[in-house]
């Protein structure tokens, strides 16, 4: 017996995905969350042959395209990106977010990691860790240290690096981290801790220099910098990640699809290429892998959050 037509149009329904996918960047485009949305983009294009949209709605430190992609229909036709700075740090360091970004999301693929740096000026009195923590314990002064502003992965970071140092700290929050940045290279501050891909460039020119990695590994594009525990500095990993989310009520077979199509799309030689060319380490992970991430990062830096007694309220 031949199919009904109706029988066939709701086969053709059940079939995802059927008309184009949008993936939410919840930041301006060009920076490095826009990339790893592009590059998703690229991969799901590729295996399921629909066009993939890639929207940026930034606004309120990506709060604006979180509070979009959650009131949205859980089909899987809206993604978002999202990582450590958006999905871990906020809901352990800030009262009342308009959401629950924990509950809102559900973990998908991770794309990357990228590495953190600890960086000081070329002309700073140090070439290595150990060299800056003594220093700083001579000197019986804080080092000051600049950021993207309280609360975010880099203070935190540079708080876990004063407690497990024992070195005293001064924070000059920023609005951006290239500000930062160039108060460091200009002296104005003693170090600074960023992620890779906007350091390539001051790294070039010889106004920075970097005195270690934050991975447990090293990167490939600084081969010759050291680990934070090959500077002898133990306990100390960092990196950050960013990764795909999507709203938390879509099917558990079409997350466990996407993120097992996502991570084998990354692992392929091209994307691999396109990664590192990008400053990003590849390390992809499907949704089973990533959600354990989102775990135990939740778990990590509430703990350091709460050591370094950071709490602040949303919108201030």
């Amino acid at each position: 017996m031949a199919p009904m037509p109706w029988m066939a149009s709701a086969v053709a329904q059940d079939v995802y995905p059927s008309r184009p996918i949008r993936i939410v960047v919840q930041y301006p485009p060009g920076g490095v969350t826009d990339v790893a949305a592009r590059l998703v983009g690229d991969i799901l294009n590729r295996k399921y042959g629909q066009p993939v949209i890639i929207e940026n709605r930034p606004g309120a430190s990506g709060v604006i395209g979180q509070q979009y992609v959650a009131g949205l229909p859980a089909d899987g036709y809206t993604l978002i990106t999202g990582g450590l700075g958006g999905n871990v740090i906020p809901p352990v360091t800030v009262r009342n977010l308009p959401l629950d970004v924990v509950k809102s999301f559900v973990p998908i693929a991770q794309v990357a990691e990228f590495v953190n740096v600890l960086v000081v000026s070329s002309n700073y009195p140090a070439n290595s860790v150990k060299d800056l923590i003594a220093r700083a314990k001579a000197a019986k002064a804080p080092l000051s240290y600049g950021t993207n502003g309280l609360g975010s992965s880099a203070h935190l970071t540079s708080e876990l690096f004063g407690s497990t140092t024992g070195v005293a700290l001064m924070h000059a929050p920023y609005k951006g981290s290239s500000e930062a940045l160039i108060d460091t290279a200009n002296g104005n501050l003693d170090f600074c801790f960023s992620n890779l891909p906007p350091l390539v460039p001051l790294l070039k020119a010889g106004k920075l220099k970097a005195l270690a990695v934050t991975s447990p590994y090293r990167t490939k594009q600084l081969p010759d910098v050291p680990t934070m525990a090959e500077a002898g500095v133990a306990d100390f990993a960092v990196t950050s990640w960013l990764g795909i989310y999507g709203p938390s009520k879509m099917p558990a077979a079409l997350v466990a699809q996407l993120g097992r199509d996502i991570a084998e799309g990354l692992a392929q030689p091209d994307m691999m290429a396109r990664i590192e060319a990008a400053g990003f380490e590849p390390r992809p992970q499907d949704a089973p892998a990533f959600l354990a991430t989102n775990q135990s990062e939740l778990a990590r830096w509430d703990k350091i959050a709460q050591q370094s007694q950071v709490a602040l309220e949303f919108g201030k």
